[in-house]
């Protein structure tokens, strides 16, 4: 019987796309299934490729198989301090999207030289390791922590920040204490199976991470975010978009950033609840991705899911309780005034406490708070001074002391116009917006001064100095504005 359009039917055009190989396009199948093929028959082709979730296509339907381009692709992890002084790291959503979906993220195997990292139990608050997971999927988290272990059964009847979760975790005691671990180091991770997740990984200094590589990832990134958002808009999880925009984003062999710090780090990207999940969407041009830490935006905690409850007190979050004091800073620009005074060979924390604090006395309601609080901020002071290294950090000290000078006229601005004791105008709220979009990009700036594996070249300090001068400049021009307002 002659094949026709009508008589090939699903199971036909199936075999036909398995046997196509790797890389194929869609009209190869179509003309293999009919040379002589109606529009209709390439239609039908390109859903069921469309459907299938082992593949990738562009919008000229060529086609590759996700085991084929993810084998072997490179992607770099970033710890944070808390797991470097712990010696571990969470599997969370690290491996996403570079392992198949239906490979659970505690199974995945790391190896060093064919060597599998060991793995072991532990025991934490469930607001401490949250955020490790974000990005399965707010509706996906709990059925991992309830899979991982059987004594996250309690989390269903309650799900407070402060209750307890059992995790499985990498132990990198020994990877951390031979390489000399620290924040902006990471881990560059080859995919050697991907229907098995099996990675192995490598030391990568972070001096040998640089801003230029991190600021092109970032807007790779950003570019094939939008692209996915284009196309799919809210429809797959958050584990499929990332498939798809590190497939979009024609990333280098070595990317300049991981995932976390894309997230973090994103001005165009945000996590959104969207009907009943959460996903990335991608910011319109006249909204920001980031909060500025000025005060002027609403709450940014992560996207939680129903049950999961913050602690009232807040004990676990200083920079909640100095939000909540009226001083609104980031981590980057609390460490950015405790090191610039450093470098100026302060010694007693009062100095530090003035600047964070604009001259005011801290006040809490509740003093259990404001004991927490301070104790925090002196034991960081004292912390930063201990380790401070002067030569290391002499290159970059007058650029941090740039940036910190336009973080305090910043504070001083907002204070002024807070005790106006009115809510801001519309020309006042757009001044407000334009600021925060300066003090991100300027916070951006300070992670990197502050880092003490970074060691800017040449080119990367030229390239901070106009980015921080850009960014001064047109604070200056929003200030301005302020003050002559403020004195008519």
């Amino acid at each position: 019987m002659n094949k026709t359009p009508e008589n090939i039917n699903s199971v036909d055009i199936e075999n036909a796309i398995a046997g196509a190989g790797k890389n194929f396009t869609a009209e190869a199948v179509t003309r293999s299934l009919l040379p002589d093929a109606p529009p209709e028959l390439r239609s039908r082709v390109e859903r069921f490729i469309a459907s299938d979730d082992t593949l990738f296509h562009d919008e000229n339907w060529s086609c590759c198989t996700r085991k084929s381009f993810f084998t072997g692709k490179k992607f770099v992890i970033t710890p944070d301090e808390w797991e470097i002084n712990n010696g571990i790291l969470f599997p969370g959503h690290r491996f996403v999207p570079y392992v198949p979906e239906t490979v659970f993220p505690s199974t995945v195997k790391l190896e060093q030289n064919g060597v599998a990292a060991a793995m072991k139990k532990l025991i934490t608050p469930l607001g401490s390791s949250f955020h490790y997971h974000i990005l399965l999927g707010s509706e996906q988290i709990f059925d991992f922590f309830l899979a991982d272990d059987p004594a996250n059964e309690i989390l269903k009847q309650r799900a407070a920040r402060t209750d307890s979760v059992t995790l499985t975790v990498y132990d990198m005691a020994d990877f951390y204490r031979k390489h000399e671990f620290i924040f902006g180091d990471a881990l560059l991770c080859t995919v050697t199976d991907y229907e098995n997740g099996i990675i192995s990984f490598e030391y990568l200094s972070g001096s040998l991470r640089h801003f230029q590589a991190r600021k092109e990832y970032l807007q790779q990134m950003d570019a094939a975010a939008k692209k996915v958002w284009d196309e799919f808009q809210d429809y797959p999880d958050i584990p499929e978009q990332l498939a798809w925009m590190v497939y979009y984003a024609g990333l280098p062999e070595i990317p300049g950033a991981s995932i976390d710090e894309f997230i973090s780090g994103s001005e165009k990207v945000q996590l959104r609840p969207e009907g009943d999940h959460a996903v990335l969407t991608v910011m319109p041009e006249h909204e920001h991705a980031h909060d500025c830490d000025c005060g002027c935006h609403d709450d940014d905690d992560p996207i939680l899911p129903e049950g999961l409850s913050i602690s009232g007190s807040e004990l676990d979050d200083p920079f909640k309780l100095l939000a909540n004091a009226g001083i609104a800073l980031t981590a980057a620009e609390l460490d950015g005034f405790i090191l610039d005074a450093v470098y100026g060979r302060e010694t007693d924390f009062s100095g530090v406490h003035s600047r964070i604090t604009g001259g005011s006395e801290i006040s809490l309601t509740d003093e259990a708070q404001q004991a927490v609080l301070l104790n925090f901020l002196e034991e960081r002071f004292e912390t930063l001074m201990e380790n401070y290294n002067r030569a290391d950090d002499e290159p970059k000290a007058e650029l941090r002391s740039q940036i910190m000078e336009a973080v305090s006229r910043r504070m001083d601005y907002l204070s002024l116009l807070g005790a106006a004791e009115r809510d801001p105008n519309d020309a006042e709220k757009e001044k407000i917006r334009r600021l925060a979009d300066v003090s991100a990009k300027l916070n951006e700036a300070l992670k990197l001064l502050n880092h003490p594996g970074f060691t800017p070249d040449h080119q990367e300090k030229e390239n901070l100095e106009i980015l921080i001068d850009d960014q001064l400049a047109i604070q200056e021009e929003i200030l301005s504005d302020f003050s002559t307002e403020a004195n008519q």
